[in-house]
């Protein structure tokens, strides 16, 4: 609008925030993706509202800123700088017209005057002035007000409220709060030799409206000493039109300037004058109904030729020249506080993540150490998951911390020491106690517990393996099929049991107290019994190492003895 870069600060903003999502952010990816899809579109939406508003804008302006370049084209190049620059405007388009007839641009001995009719295209003209000026905004906005005009006091609500709500736009639109100042004009129908100055006050205003009025009455009335003796009388005619024009403007209009309440900022009021004007004086506009209440005398309605209007240029001496504004190093601080922003946004997701990371290697670290050895898939998942911890910051200090926990906070490297003795420190389990599996039909007769002659080849493998490992305590269990009576069946099953034992002790030379026995029956078939391959699978003597027992009485993997008569109570 002003100059301002905004289509370069909207995407300065997303590409920051689209920045922050793809490398800081600390939500899902699910979730970053949703919202810098929602940023995209917030910018381009942004984008394509700045373009229109801008297009509007150069759209307003053209005629008026082709107009100040034709008027102001033989003036010094600082004119434009160091003479002020006003935008007028009306409640009515006839005040205009009689102000500056068929020119958009007036320039006079005090201030450079632009007409400005629609109050939607005020910001815009504004916007193009201050361009047009290097940054330097319009100075002022002129309010005018022909008393003889206004007849309807809800048209002259509406239109002070349009206005109002105009330069509250104005002002957000260039910055800074736009002074206004209200001139009213009083008709008079008598064509006098008496030049009429304007009476009001500029700069600094009382907060009382009776206290304005009264100073410019007082100012009118001390006017007379310099008029001369034969006019004094339509002088003092002149002073009471000018006072009454003066209270019904103050009593009418101000407040809807200026009085809160009304959805938009009061204007910023630093002037306020009335002069008389040549045209028709009418008893049934709003001046002629006020000044016949506080009178008790009705005007009669007179015509007269209407003179252009004079530009109050005597109210503009106590506003100020608005100050240069460059756009640019307002568009870097705002692109600055964004970047700081970011930054900050950056430096707490870091912090967040860093700490969320050592978090979770320290409760991972906890939960291996809290297993007990004996249950060793728990802890062999708990070490898989330090393993994937220590690989994750080797990578780390092998290649570099990424965005999301490389701003100060990262805090994790003094862990992987501690992993690295924890995982070290690991020990898988011994493995599964060796068993051979004796076919019972090698070795007995049907419903029989003696060995068969020659049935010692069989068990020579269980024999190496006894004496492979004489540290390991045997457990002979043996097992029949369903054939029969069940107790008969265990029975039997715990008398080929003995006679593997006996003859395995006596073969290796280890001692009866190294071994057990426990006899199954029926009651652990590995295969159907319905069939007689199943029926003779299930006929079967296992032979099983166990280990030793401790001195606590307790085995070294109980978690792998077989069920049965555990190894530790072979005494």
């Amino acid at each position: 609008m002003t100059g301002y870069p905004y289509r370069t600060v909207f995407v300065w903003g997303a590409v920051l925030a689209l920045f922050w999502l793809a490398a800081c952010s600390p939500w899902s990816v699910a979730w970053n993706l949703g919202i810098g899809t929602a940023v995209a579109l917030v910018a381009c939406i942004a984008l394509a509202a700045a373009t229109r508003r801008i297009r509007a804008g150069r759209a307003a302006s053209r005629q008026v800123l082709s107009a100040m370049d034709s008027a102001l084209r033989t003036l010094p190049g600082n004119i434009r700088r160091n003479t002020p620059l006003v935008l007028a405007v009306g409640e009515s388009s006839g005040v205009l017209a009689r102000a500056f007839g068929n020119d958009v641009v007036h320039v006079t001995d005090v201030a450079i005057w632009v007409r400005v009719e629609d109050p939607v295209q005020l910001k815009y003209i504004a916007d193009a002035l201050k361009r047009w000026r290097e940054g330097q905004g319009p100075d002022a906005v002129a309010y005018l007000v022909d008393t003889d005009s206004t007849v309807d006091a809800a048209t002259l609500t509406a239109a002070t409220l349009r206005w109002r709500t105009a330069v509250d736009e104005t002002s957000r639109a260039v910055g800074y709060a736009l002074p206004v100042c209200v001139a009213v004009y009083a008709a008079e129908s008598a064509v006098s030799q008496l030049p009429c100055p304007w009476f009001g006050l500029s700069g600094v205003l009382p907060s009382q409206r009776s206290a304005l009025t009264d100073q410019i009455a007082a100012s009118a009335l001390a006017h007379a000493r310099w008029v001369a003796q034969g006019e004094r009388a339509r002088w003092a005619y002149r002073v009471a039109q000018l006072d009454a024009a003066a209270r019904w403007a103050a009593g009418a209009l101000l407040p809807g300037l200026t009085d809160s309440g009304r959805g938009t900022r009061s204007v910023n009021l630093v002037a306020f004058g009335v002069t008389a004007a040549q045209g028709a004086v009418s008893s049934d506009s709003l001046v002629g109904h006020y000044a016949n209440a506080i009178t008790g005398l009705k005007q009669p309605s007179l015509t007269a030729a209407h003179a252009r209007l004079p530009l109050p240029d005597a109210l503009l001496r106590g506003i100020a020249l608005q100050p240069m504004q460059h756009p640019l190093p307002r568009a870097l601080a705002h692109a600055f506080v964004g970047l700081a922003v970011a930054l900050c946004a950056a430096a707490g997701a870091s912090a967040w993540q860093n700490r969320a990371l050592v978090a979770r290697i320290q409760a991972n670290m906890m939960r291996y150490q809290a297993v007990p050895p004996e249950h060793d898939a728990a802890r062999s998942d708990a070490l898989s998951a330090l393993r994937r911890d220590r690989t994750e910051l080797e990578r780390y200090a092998r290649s570099g911390l990424p965005p999301r926990l490389s701003l100060g906070f990262y805090r994790a490297g003094a862990l992987l020491p501690t992993l690295n003795t924890l995982i070290a420190s690991y020990q898988p389990p011994e493995p599964p106690p060796p068993m051979i599996e004796l076919n019972g039909l090698s070795l007995f007769k049907t419903g029989n517990a003696q060995l068969n002659p020659g049935s010692n080849r069989v068990m020579f493998g269980a024999l190496e393996m006894i004496k492979a490992h004489p540290d390991k305590r045997v457990l002979v269990a043996g097992h029949t099929d369903s054939t029969g009576n069940p107790a008969n069946n265990m029975k039997l099953s715990e008398a080929r049991a003995a006679s593997v034992r006996d003859w395995l002790a006596d073969a290796s030379g280890i001692p009866l107290s190294h071994f057990a026995i426990q006899g199954y029956g029926d009651t652990r078939p590995k295969a159907p019994n319905d069939t007689d391959a199943g029926r003779a699978a299930n006929r079967r003597v296992e032979i099983t190492l166990i280990p030793d027992c401790r001195s606590d009485g307790t085995t070294a993997r109980a978690t792998h003895s077989p069920p049965g008569q555990p190894a530790c109570s072979f005494e």
